[in-house]
């Protein structure tokens, strides 16, 4: 089971000069145990209001045995060009979901 540390995610649009806008969206998730593996994937179909992008996070338990030790995965999404003017980006994990504003920078 992961857990979404809420603290973590943050979303902005860069606007490097001379390269196209890209959303950039990083966060960690903690799991129970070491060797799993996670992602954000973008979920299809998305929601109804086309300014909020939805993530869904992916996980998958390790085959074999493992470690029994609370572990942090990091985890980075990326689009670009971003498809819409994203305003806002929310993140689910089946358990729950947290929603963050999306930034700017130049």
């Amino acid at each position: 089971m992961t857990v979404l540390l809420r603290n973590t995610f943050r979303a902005w649009i860069d606007c490097v000069p001379g390269a196209p806008p890209k959303l950039i969206m990083i966060g960690d998730v903690r799991v129970p145990a070491n060797g799993w593996q996670a992602r954000l994937t973008r979920r299809s179909p998305q929601g109804i209001n086309p300014k909020i992008l939805i993530l869904d996070v992916n996980a998958q338990e390790p085959s074999g045995e493992t470690r029994q030790e609370i572990t942090t995965i990091p985890l980075r999404y990326e689009e670009s060009p971003p498809q819409d003017e994203y305003g806002q980006v929310m993140i689910a994990n089946g358990k729950g979901e947290i929603v963050v504003h999306v930034g700017r920078t130049h």
